[in-house]
C-alpha cells in the first residue's frame, strides 16, 4: 500500500473573477522512502497541491477527490483537530520562504521545542534537548548559543536549516519541501539538499519536492510528476523523463536549460506564450496553445498514455489514431506504441 495516494484531487477558488481551477483531476501514488519530484511552472498547481494535501488552504478554496489517502486513512474526511494532529507530527513542510514562515518573535529553541512538547508530550527539557540535537544534525555551527536567537539573526541558508530541523524534530512519515533552495545560492543549495538527503536515510521518511529546478530534481529524486494547467502531464522515474520525455511541455522544460554534456554551442530553446489563464482554460490539453505540434483533436479531453515501467504522458501525439493528423514539426517524431489509459 502507498504511504500517500492521491485520487482524482481538484482544488478550486472562488474569486470575484469566477472559480479558478488551480487543480484538475491530479491523481498520484508515493511509497515510503520515496523522493517525488514535482516540477512545472509558476501557476501550474504545484504549491497548490502540496496545500490541499495538507488542508492549509484559504476559506474560499473547495478541495474534491476521489481520495486523499495518508497511511491508509482519507485525509479530506480528519476534522481540522484531527489534521492539527496529523501536521507536524506524520507530516511536515518546509515551506518556501522560513523568513515568513518562522515566528519573528520567538526564539529558533523555542520554536522547534513547541513541535516537540506538542506532538511528542516530551518534558520542556526534553524538547530543549531534542531542539538541540536537531540543531546539530542540520549543522548549524554553535548550537548551543543559537538556540536562543531569534530568525532575523540567521542567514537564509540557516534559516532554512532550521526549518528542516523543525519539520523533522518528530520522525515525520512524510516531509513535504516547497521550494526549499529557491532563494539560496549554488553551494548553500547543495548544501541544503545533501542533508535532506542524509536525513532521509536516517529517518526513511518520504519526501515530496517541489521546484522549477530540473536540475535538483535529476539529483534527488526518484520519480518526477510533469504538471501543466493544474494537471499532471508526465509521470515516470527521473530516467525516463530526463532521457526519453514523452510529452512536448517536457521536452520544452528540458530544452530550455543548459546541460554540460551535449556540447557549448547547443542553442536553448525557450517555451513560446504564456501560461494557460485558469480563469479560461482551454479545451482538452492545456498546452496546445503554445505546442509546436498542436493538431485538431489537441482540442478534446486528452487520455493518459502508458510507454511502459510506470512512464505515463497526456499527448495525441503518440496515439496511431492522429498519424494523418501530425503537423509537419513532428515528422521526426516516432509513433511509440503507447497504451491508452
Amino acid at each position: 500500500m502507498p504511504l500517500l495516494e492521491v485520487a482524482n484531487l481538484r482544488t478550486t477558488f472562488r474569486t470575484e473573477d469566477g472559480p479558478v481551477t488551480a487543480v484538475n483531476g491530479l491523481s498520484f501514488a508515493l511509497q515510503a522512502g520515496e523522493t517525488l519530484g514535482i516540477v512545472g511552472e509558476s501557476g501550474s498547481g504545484k504549491s497548490v497541491t502540496a496545500l490541499s494535501i495538507m488542508r492549509l488552504l484559504a476559506r474560499n478554496a473547495t478541495v474534491t477527490a476521489a481520495g486523499v489517502t495518508f497511511d491508509g486513512e482519507n485525509l479530506l474526511q480528519k476534522s481540522e483537530l484531527e489534521m492539527r494532529k496529523i501536521r507536524g507530527y506524520k507530516i511536515a513542510m518546509i515551506f518556501q520562504d522560513p523568513m515568513t514562515s518562522l515566528n519573528p518573535v520567538l526564539t529558533i529553541g523555542e520554536q522547534i521545542a513547541e513541535a516537540v512538547r506538542l506532538h511528542l508530550g516530551a518534558s520542556k527539557r526534553e524538547a530543549r534537548d531534542r531542539a538541540l540535537e536537531m540543531l546539530r544534525k542540520v549543522r548549524v555551527p554553535a548550537p548551543e548559543e543559537r538556540l536562543g536567537d531569534y530568525p532575523h539573526q540567521f542567514s537564509g541558508g540557516m534559516r532554512q536549516r532550521v526549518m528542516i530541523a523543525m519539520a523533522l524534530s518528530c520522525n515525520p512519515q512524510l516531509l513535504i519541501a516547497d521550494e526549499p533552495t529557491t532563494a539560496l545560492d549554488v553551494t548553500i543549495q547543495a548544501q541544503v539538499l545533501e542533508l535532506m538527503n542524509e536525513l532521509q536515510r536516517e529517518t526513511g521518511a518520504a519526501i515530496i519536492l517541489i521546484t522549477h529546478d530540473l536540475g535538483v530534481v535529476a539529483e534527488v529524486c526518484r520519480n518526477v510528476l510533469v504538471m501543466y494547467g493544474g494537471n499532471m502531464v508526465e509521470y515516470g522515474t527521473a530516467e525516463q523523463i530526463f532521457g526519453t520525455p514523452r510529452m512536448p511541455y517536457t521536452q520544452g522544460l528540458l530544452a530550455s536549460l543548459p546541460r554540460l554534456d551535449e556540447g557549448e554551442h547547443r542553442r536553448l530553446e525557450p517555451i513560446q506564450g504564456q501560461p494557460p489563464n485558469l480563469l479560461r482554460l482551454p479545451p482538452g490539453c492545456a498546452f496546445a496553445p503554445r505546442c509546436a505540434y498542436r493538431m485538431p483533436i489537441c482540442d478534446q479531453p486528452v487520455p493518459q498514455y502508458d510507454f511502459g515501467e510506470g512512464h505515463i504522458a497526456r499527448c495525441y501525439l503518440y496515439d496511431e489514431r492522429t498519424r494523418d493528423q501530425r503537423p509537419a514539426a513532428a515528422d521526426n517524431v516516432p509513433i511509440v506504441a503507447a497504451n491508452r489509459l
